[in-house]
């Protein structure tokens, strides 16, 4: 793709002919040569009688090995006569054809002076040749040159006039010359009249016509006398006129070298311009995926992703079966289908959901204090009391595992206290994810007993088989009465159901968290909306 070219006038991209834009290496080499040097059109007398060697020599670059050749072919003899010289003379000033292939010779024979390197834009190199021998800068847009071609018209018609006028100004200063001589010679004449009478050829004439014509040459020199004063004073205006002519053309080239400065400022900045567009776009781009950031942030709900609470069927086989609530996957009660592994990772994760919930809002306990410890989460009393409660159990039977299996109930007493406070502190506060009727009340929420049946009333020496995950296998064996087990029976229905009213409960306990880390997140949103 060829360079960019802009017009040297008006400083405006165009568009080059496809004949000037594809230009071969022989057009280019033909009208290089046909264009006159740089001296020539100053040269007042150019040479029209050169010799032979002389016009050869003054051949194109690349064509002085041909003419050499040429000029060894018919070099004329020594003493050779006129006719052979003339004979030369006619050939050397005629034309030589050559082919494309004699324009292009080797670069290893040709001079310093030949085409332009190939790489070079044959166009731009035609341009600037143009512009070195004439007094206009090329390329030129067709305006510019329809307004340069009108400027030369216009130019030629004055200096036709001026031409003209020098004309008639000349034949008027020959008129008043020859005016001038037969004044002079009648002054002559009438001096020696006066002297010695009529000389040998002297006009003769009357005394009225010799007066006549003395009082014409007098008014004619007083016509005279007005007319150098006159020509002084135009001379005077015309110096006055050059003066201002100066001080135009001055302003005129200060008008110009502003206009270029003007241009070069306007050039910087738009560069200008262009990189702050460029910096705007960026930035523009760079809030804009700093906004799509933020609305992603902001539609993130950190706790339900830290926290993740639901619940899942107990039994999935089983198509009346209870459902247990789940945080993070992990099942909170069910027993003994879930095992106490499950359960304490699921009552640590509990506490910290509500020990982070509590330090969020503002809210500190007056009782108790949760200490979140994953599978070994405990509940702590505040002093003066300083008793403290394991929030996870265990199905070993060793007398002290069965001691701190009764304190995991006073745990998840101590964790329901902590839930209740929770709400009426949020109550007070106006917060609404506190407005849900939710019944606390000592160990029951909704009704449901957050104690784990079998714990706080079994001996301290027998472990409760429910507790430990045992009682469908001891309801097999006969009663040693006599009953065949149907007290047995009896009592594992109730336990049965009283496992189903704590896993009630859990569940309760993880639907209540979840609802305040949803409205909590949901008044963090907007308060973050409002402030954006």
């Amino acid at each position: 793709m060829p360079p960019a070219q802009l017009c040297q006038r008006c400083n405006q991209p165009i568009q080059l002919d496809p004949s000037l834009s594809e230009i071969t290496p022989a057009q280019y080499s033909l009208i290089v040569s046909s264009l006159p040097p740089a001296s020539a059109s100053t040269s007042s007398s150019p040479s029209t009688s050169l010799d032979l060697k002389h016009k050869l020599s003054d051949l194109p670059p690349y064509t002085r090995e041909a003419a050499k050749i040429w000029r060894d072919a018919n070099d004329p003899p020594l003493s050779g006569d006129s006719s052979i010289q003339t004979g030369l003379r006619s050939v050397a000033e005629s034309f030589i054809l050559l082919s494309d292939s004699a324009l292009q010779p080797t670069s290893s024979k040709l001079p310093g002076k030949s085409l332009p390197p190939h790489d070079l834009d044959l166009s731009t190199q035609l341009h600037q040749i143009l512009s070195s021998n004439t007094p206009v800068s090329h390329p030129l847009c067709t305006e510019c040159t329809a307004l340069l071609t009108a400027e030369f018209q216009r130019m030629a018609e004055e200096l036709s006039k001026e031409r003209d006028a020098y004309i008639r100004f000349e034949q008027a200063i020959r008129k008043n010359k020859e005016l001038l001589e037969t004044a002079e010679s009648s002054r002559k004449t009438v001096k020696t009249r006066h002297v010695g009478g009529l000389a040998k050829y002297d006009v003769e004439g009357t005394e009225e016509e010799w007066d006549a014509l003395i009082k014409k040459k007098e008014e004619l020199e007083l016509e005279e006398e007005r007319l150098k004063l006159l020509l002084e004073s135009t001379e005077k205006e015309l110096e006055v006129a050059l003066e201002e002519e100066r001080l135009v053309e001055l302003e005129a080239k200060m008008v110009e070298q502003e206009e270029n400065d003007f241009l070069s400022s306007h050039s910087a900045l738009s560069i200008h311009l262009a990189q702050l567009a460029s910096t705007l776009n960026t930035a523009n781009t760079s809030l804009l995926l700093s906004r799509s950031l933020l609305a992603h942030l902001e539609s993130t709900n950190v706790y339900n992703d830290a926290f993740h609470i639901g619940h899942v069927p107990l039994l999935p086989l089983a198509s009346s079966s209870i459902t247990v609530g789940t945080i993070n996957g992990l099942r909170l009660g069910g027993r003994p289908v879930v095992e106490w592994d499950e359960i304490n990772a699921a009552w640590g994760l509990a506490a910290l959901c509500l020990h982070r919930i509590a330090e969020k809002v503002g809210c500190v306990f007056e009782t108790y204090k949760i200490v979140p410890l994953g599978s070994y989460s405990r509940v702590e009393e505040l002093p003066p009391s300083k008793s403290t409660y394991e929030l996870y159990a265990s199905s070993d039977m060793t007398p002290a595992r069965l001691l701190q299996n009764r304190r995991f109930n006073h745990a998840m007493v101590a964790f329901l206290e902590c839930l209740r406070q929770l709400l009426e502190f949020g109550k007070k506060h106006g917060k609404q994810w506190a407005q849900a009727n939710i019944d606390i009340c000592k160990d029951k929420i909704s009704n449901h007993s957050i104690r784990l049946p079998g714990i706080s009333s079994m001996p301290l020496g027998l472990p409760s088989m429910a507790i430990m995950g045992l009682a469908g296998n001891g309801s097999n064996h006969p009663n040693p009465n006599g009953s065949n087990g149907k007290s047995q029976s009896g009592s594992s229905t109730g336990d049965s159901t009283a496992e189903e009213g704590w896993t009630r409960a859990c569940r309760t306990v993880l639907g209540v968290l979840k609802r305040v880390l949803i409205m909590e997140s949901e008044t963090d949103r907007g308060s973050i909306s409002e402030q954006s």
